[in-house]
């Protein structure tokens, strides 16, 4: 049985007036992703890798077109709909992790699910085993100044995680990180991808990272340059850059 449309982008365009200029981030955009697949999106500064992202992940619509996610168009929805849209289908992982420097690694991902579930026990379990996912059980009594930027990120994925997110945004999780540490971040993104089904899409503009993805979308000046597709994904632990 053939995998099923998850996200389509469809005559997307987005532009910001800045001043008396308008810039055209995207323009016209067409793909679809189906559920399950991972996907990198890779260019240089300016060529709306992150536009793409913050679209996905309901922080910004689009001018026009229709962005549609399990059959739904969010394209258009207003702020109420897409604080919904949000909490409900989109897990994100940044680039400086964003964890609050206050709480253990624990309690950071405690703090995510308090927002979809009352039952503190519950929370506190589920805590646990998503740091044990993403092999940080052992350190999940250590504040954020205690862990590597390795361990940090893992953090991030484990809080991203909490929500059981439709689709998991990653936008550049390895910049910060040295390549040894960075393939162990992919590793466990690929896991999650592999393992649990989970759609990834992961924004970067390091072009050796589309290696592990299923497809590649290449982003120029706003528009699809061109797609790869990799019919055997490399293993996260043998891209170099």
């Amino acid at each position: 049985m053939s995998a099923q449309t998850l996200i389509q982008f469809k005559q997307i365009t987005k532009t910001y007036q800045m001043g008396e200029v308008q810039v055209h981030a995207l323009q016209n955009m067409n793909v679809e992703i189906t559920d399950g697949e991972f996907i990198v999106i890779v260019g240089p500064s300016g060529s709306g890798k992150t536009t793409t992202l913050n679209l996905l992940g309901g922080l910004d619509s689009p001018t026009s077109g229709e962005l549609i996610i399990s059959g739904t168009d969010v394209a258009h929805y207003d702020e109420k709909a897409l604080t919904t849209y949000r909490r409900d289908k989109i897990g994100f992982i940044f680039q400086f992790f964003n964890l609050l420097p206050t709480l253990t690694a624990r309690e950071n991902v405690e703090f995510a699910l308090e927002l979809v579930e009352s039952n503190g026990t519950q929370v506190q379990d589920r805590a646990l085993n998503l740091l044990e996912k993403v092999g940080l059980a052992e350190r999940a009594d250590h504040f954020p100044s205690q862990l590597s930027g390795g361990e940090q990120q893992r953090t991030a994925i484990a809080r991203a995680l909490a929500k059981n997110p439709l689709i998991l945004l990653a936008d550049e999780p390895t910049g910060n990180l040295d390549f040894r540490v960075g393939r162990k971040v992919l590793r466990v993104m690929q896991d999650l991808n592999r393992q649990d089904g989970r759609t990834v899409v992961l924004v970067t503009h390091n072009t050796a990272i589309g290696q592990i993805g299923d497809r590649v979308i290449h982003l120029r000046d706003g528009n699809i340059a061109h797609i790869d597709v990799n019919e055997k994904p490399l293993e996260a632990e043998a891209i170099e850059w």
